[in-house]
């Protein structure tokens, strides 16, 4: 099945909220396996997208996600120390 995508050039701005929340998870992983397709992302990029697209968070799921970013930039930095 093949499904065409039209690029409506809209800005990431412009994007909703669960949108910009799904891309930060998508970055989080790419970055924890070094993924060669993750480009430029990085732990502060993906904390400040995840912020962006928070939105309305009825169960504390995407704070706890916020939370385990946190944690991973901690983690990061003592690594570098």
């Amino acid at each position: 099945m093949a499904i065409p995508v039209n690029d409506n050039e809209a800005t990431l701005a412009k994007a909703s909220d669960d949108f910009k929340f799904s891309s930060a998870v998508a970055a989080f992983g790419m970055i924890l396996r070094d993924s060669p397709y993750k480009g430029a992302a990085t732990l502060n990029g993906v904390w400040e997208l995840a912020n962006e697209g928070k939105g309305r968070d009825r169960e504390g799921y995407r704070e706890e996600f916020l939370q385990m970013v946190e944690q991973a930039k901690t983690i990061s930095n003592a690594r570098q120390d």
